[in-house]
């Protein structure tokens, strides 16, 4: 159970890396971005064929970013091909479709609702709950409390844990900053 939250924090943290590079000016060789975004691919691919308490979970995920358009950088989708490559040689077990289809639903809602916060058009604490996509965080609590499977709210916080605050605002500026300087 430490090896599956480790690897999902590492994970949450290399896309932060990831999303830095593509969205906030981040300077990274190509080879460096691409090597990102293909380990945190690699990482989310392995907790999901190793650990299948969290295939709808994280499948659920990908499908989200790919639904709403988040896969818009090189990097991403280095990311985003290494899963796929992972799971044709090592492939996915059975997964609960309707489990699957309230993640799906969830992420997608994340998303969306994130973009919202973003643009400016949402305001208040629904900002604020969709600025931290608290929703997968929901589904992935309410379906831990219903199945008392742990590890899928535990392995949802430990991602955005490495995602959200592995790089505080502040030092994330004080990077991309030096990046720029090279």
């Amino acid at each position: 159970m430490l090896e599956a939250v480790l690897l999902v924090f590492s994970a949450g943290v290399l896309t932060r890396i990831a999303d830095m590079a593509a969205d906030d000016g981040l300077k990274l060789s190509r080879y460096t971005g691409y090597a990102t975004g293909a380990l945190y691919g690699f990482l989310i691919a392995y907790a999901i064929t190793h650990y299948p308490l969290l295939a709808e979970l994280g499948i659920a995920v990908i499908a989200a970013v790919i639904i709403t358009n988040k896969i818009d950088h090189p990097v991403h989708a280095a990311g985003l091909a290494t899963a796929i490559i992972f799971f044709t040689v090592y492939g996915i077990g059975p997964l609960s479709v309707p489990l699957l289809a309230f993640f799906m639903i969830s992420g997608a809602l994340d998303e969306l609702g994130n973009n919202l916060s973003d643009s400016g058009r949402i305001h208040g604490l629904i900002s604020r709950f969709f600025k931290y996509r608290l929703t997968m965080e929901l589904a992935a609590f309410s379906v831990s409390c219903l199945t008392g499977n742990w590890m899928v709210f535990l392995a949802m916080v430990s991602y955005d844990a490495g995602f959200t605050y592995a790089f505080p605002a502040s030092f994330r500026t004080k990077l991309i900053r030096l990046s720029r300087q090279r």
